[in-house]
C-alpha cells in the first residue's frame, strides 16, 4: 500500500509540473507572454494597410494567420467588458490583469493575443469566446 501511495504521490507531482509548464503556442512557435504597461495606448479599431499586413505575414508561419488578426483585432469583436472605449476606461484594473502574449510587430504597433485558455481567471465577461488580439503602440509592450 505504500508504494502505491508513493507511486501516486510521484504521478501527481509529474502531472502538476507539466501542467505548470505547458505554454502558449500561436502559428506553431511558443508565444512570448508580455506585460501592457498603457491600456491607453490600445488601438481598438486599427485598419492594418496592405503594407503593414506584408510585414507581419513576413513574421507568421502561417499566412492564414493575417485574416485571423485582422478580424478579431477590432473591439467589435472582443468581449462584452472591453468592446467599448467607455467599458475600457471604466475596468482597466481588471483589464492589466490579462495575460497577453506577443504576436508580431509592424512599424511603432505590436500585435498581442489575449488567449482563452490562459485567461479562465478573468470575470466571465472579460474571457474572449473565440481568437481575441489587440494592437498597441509598441512603447507599451514590455517583457514579462
Amino acid at each position: 500500500m505504500k508504494l502505491v501511495s508513493q507511486i501516486m504521490g510521484i504521478f501527481l507531482l509529474v502531472v502538476t509540473a507539466a501542467a505548470c509548464t505547458k505554454g502558449f503556442y500561436i502559428d506553431g512557435k511558443k508565444a512570448v507572454q508580455v506585460k501592457v504597461t498603457d491600456l491607453g495606448e490600445m488601438y481598438s479599431t486599427y485598419n492594418i494597410t496592405e503594407s503593414e499586413q506584408t510585414e507581419v505575414k513576413r513574421q507568421l508561419t502561417d499566412k492564414g494567420l493575417m485574416s485571423e488578426i485582422i478580424r478579431y483585432s477590432k473591439e467589435n469583436q472582443w468581449p462584452d467588458a472591453v468592446n467599448t472605449l467607455d467599458e475600457r476606461l471604466e475596468n482597466r484594473s481588471v483589464m492589466m490583469k490579462y495575460n497577453f502574449y506577443k504576436v508580431a510587430s509592424f512599424g511603432n504597433k505590436t500585435i498581442v493575443a489575449v488567449p482563452q485558455e490562459k485567461n479562465k481567471h478573468m470575470p466571465a465577461a472579460y474571457i474572449p469566446q473565440g481568437p481575441m488580439y489587440i494592437i498597441f503602440a509598441s512603447k507599451v509592450i514590455a517583457s514579462k
